[in-house]
């Protein structure tokens, strides 16, 4: 069985100030592959539970209680993978009976994978998923100097209101989010598991970009090839793919209002997914106080820049 899926399975994230290669995007065509298939101006109600999250090089690490007294398990929360992961080698510590077999193919390459993989996993109330997509994750491990036991995908948010306080580095499940007059209000697209927010990068246009918590960059962006021999930018990267090529620039994105200068984006000469022209990666959402996933009300709730000085109005 060939799953194919929406984008490259070796993805860029910016650690320490290199970028690595990484494994498995997108976790897409989720119909393929079963027959049937804080601190902010918010006005908000009690959080129905709450959890804390490590970020650590620019991604949220989530440390889950594993099922029949398994030892802790390292996730990393993102909102760009279509599906949850499991790192093969945590599958057979946990001695998970391996799903059917399936071939996750990207753009020039594919992986071998298992669907689904059925185990619990909590964090305090919390519950996870149920369902995994088992594959190797040794690569993300060796880019993060940490051992990756998964990846809490979009099917996390489906239904839920969940707010990420990136400056008390909690997570909060809500009932209710009504946001503040300071806030920043855009609107999500909910396209089967893939969720996208309106953005515009100066100089480059308007379009839908994928929201992505599991890129530690702040923006990554389809341009043409004339784009690319402007000022300003770096040396070109090979990102992976030949045929995708990229050059690291600072930008100014605008969110609804809201106008962020020198922001650090990514330049591709082709479009990564079809119908979204990026990535807003975890970069750039951390630079706001707290950041709400709103699923039932489709929208995104932006609070709190922490420097006025990085940000303008903008009508």
């Amino acid at each position: 069985m060939v799953i194919a899926y929406a984008w490259l399975m070796w993805r860029v994230f910016k650690l320490s100030a290199f970028f690595f290669e990484r494994w498995l995007k997108w976790l897409g065509a989720m119909v393929l592959l079963s027959p049937g298939l804080s601190a902010s101006s918010a006005s908000l109600s009690a959080p129905l539970s709450e959890f804390p999250f490590q970020l650590r090089a620019g991604l949220i690490w989530i440390q889950a209680d594993g099922p029949r007294g398994a030892k802790t398990l390292n996730f990393i929360l993102d909102s760009g993978a279509e599906a949850s992961v499991i790192d093969l080698q945590t599958a057979t510590r946990l001695h998970l009976e391996l799903g059917q077999p399936v071939s996750v193919r990207g753009i020039n390459a594919t992986a071998p994978g298992y669907w689904p993989e059925h185990f619990s996993a909590r964090v305090g109330a919390v519950s996870l998923p149920s369902n995994y997509l088992a594959m190797d994750l040794s690569a993300v491990s060796a880019a993060c100097h940490r051992s990756v036991d998964g990846l809490i995908g979009a099917d996390f948010f489906a239904g839920r209101l969940v707010q990420i306080d990136f400056a008390k580095q909690k997570i909060r499940l809500l009932d209710h989010c009504s946001p503040g007059v300071n806030a920043e209000v855009l609107p999500l697209q909910i396209d089967a598991a893939r969720l996208r927010v309106p953005l515009e990068v100066v100089g480059l246009g308007k379009a839908w970009a994928r929201l992505d918590t599991g890129c530690a960059s702040a923006l990554h962006w389809a341009v043409s090839t004339p784009a690319l021999t402007g000022d300003g930018s770096s040396h070109e990267l090979g990102v992976g793919v030949s045929s995708l090529l990229i050059r690291q620039n600072t930008k100014s994105v605008r969110l609804g209002r809201l106008t962020l200068d020198n922001i650090p984006t990514g330049l591709h000469t082709e479009k990564l997914l079809a119908g979204e022209a990026g990535l807003l990666g975890a970069g750039l959402l951390s630079q706001f106080s707290t950041v709400t996933i709103d699923e039932p009300a489709r929208q995104l709730v932006l609070e709190s820049l922490p420097s006025p000085k990085s940000s303008s109005p903008h009508r």
